[in-house]
């Protein structure tokens, strides 16, 4: 007999921004299995009847499959992803993995959304995402540089908002560089950017610049930066999209 696996957001950092059923399906596990880091961030949820299985960055192939061989062993199962699970997260390469499986030996599956960072970035600069908007990760290491740009390229022309992930890390440094001159081929030097780091994790750090006068030293790998879409707005102390017919006063 099969368990089952939920596969859990648990949000951009704070516990108040968990959903009911992340809690619910991590407090009723029986394994829980993550990245050391995303474990920390539910171990209030967790007790001594909790087994937990710790990861390290960039064995995520293993730990989805150590998750589905528990659950397929009869146990119940929660494998944790930070932000929502479907988005740079967890999900996809395990429900891939428990495709390939037998249907008799595989365990009943379940993704679990969670609260991910661009809308939580979102959330405390105003309402940036109010209009279309386009979530893309700059990080190269599963996906050629080439196919990167091309696809910041294909969306910075559009004039929608754009949430950018992995913007930056200690060794990747070059690519927001040129990110940013990219942007500015297409898009005002004034346009405002977000600058969004540790989205609602202790340490939190919002600022606020354009284009032109964006520091890449301000920005890490935790930072989201949001920049505004062609219909955004100052409103008051708050960056806004106005969607069609839907005025804001300034």
């Amino acid at each position: 007999m099969t368990g089952r696996l939920d596969i859990v957001g648990l949000g951009p950092g704070a516990a108040e921004h968990r959903t009911l059923a992340a809690i619910e399906a991590v407090r009723g596990a029986q394994v829980v299995v993550g990245y050391g880091p995303y474990v920390d961030q539910c171990a209030d949820l967790l007790g001594p009847g909790h087994e937990v299985v710790r990861g390290t960055m960039g064995e995520e192939g293993a730990r989805a499959d150590e998750a589905l061989a528990r659950a397929a062993a009869g146990a119940r199962v929660a494998l944790v992803s930070s932000g929502d699970a479907g988005v740079y997260g967890m999900a996809a390469r395990t429900l891939a993995r428990a495709a390939a499986l037998a249907p008799d030996a595989r365990p009943d599956v379940h993704v679990v959304p969670g609260l991910t960072a661009a809308l939580a970035a979102g959330a405390l600069l105003g309402a940036p995402l109010a209009d279309d908007f386009a979530v893309l990760s700059l990080s190269d290491l599963h996906l050629p540089w080439e196919r990167v740009e091309r696809r910041l390229v294909a969306v910075a022309d559009a004039g929608i908002a754009l949430c950018l992930y992995n913007p930056r890390s200690r060794e990747r440094t070059w690519q927001l560089h040129r990110v940013l001159e990219l942007l500015r081929e297409h898009r005002p030097p004034d346009t405002a950017v977000g600058v969004v780091t540790d989205a609602a994790r202790a340490g939190q750090r919002v600022e606020r610049s354009t284009l032109a006068a964006l520091d890449p030293e301000r920005v890490t790998m935790r930072t989201v930066l949001v920049v505004a879409g062609e219909t955004a707005v100052q409103a008051g102390p708050w960056l806004v999209a106005e969607r069609a017919g839907a005025g804001v006063a300034s």
